[in-house]
């Protein structure tokens, strides 16, 4: 089973743009072309596939949360399911390359720890 990846990649206009004379404009050691192909080898495509699925797990409930509230049961459940998947995600980022995917996941990861506690402490119920 063949998944396709798209990415979009924005640019923060509240990122602050360091115009002083004299900063030197070094370039990146690796492109993110290069972090991708090398996350894509193929020794590391189940560690990336789980990191992914786990993504796509979580997404849709946070989303179908976010259009009908839970009640407190559901939200002790949904936040247990959160934190697993969190702790699961942060142990596969050991096996990825450092770089901006792994960055990533690790976010996502950082994202679903917050979210679970945040439903534990009633903020959404």
């Amino acid at each position: 089973m063949k998944k396709e990846v798209l990415m979009k990649i924005f640019w923060d206009p509240r990122t602050p743009i360091d115009f002083t004379p004299g900063r030197s404009q070094s370039k990146v050691e690796k492109s993110f072309e290069a972090h991708l192909r090398e996350i894509l080898s193929p020794g590391k495509a189940p560690e990336l596939e789980r990191a992914f699925a786990l993504v796509d797990e979580v997404f849709p409930l946070l989303e179908r949360f976010a259009e009908d509230p839970l009640s407190r049961t559901q939200a002790e459940t949904l936040a247990g399911l959160l934190e697993d998947r969190a702790r699961e995600l942060e142990a596969l980022l050991s096996e990825l390359p450092e770089g901006p995917v792994r960055e990533a996941f690790s976010e996502a990861a950082l994202f679903f720890g917050v979210e679970a506690e945040k439903l534990r402490k009633g903020f959404y119920v």
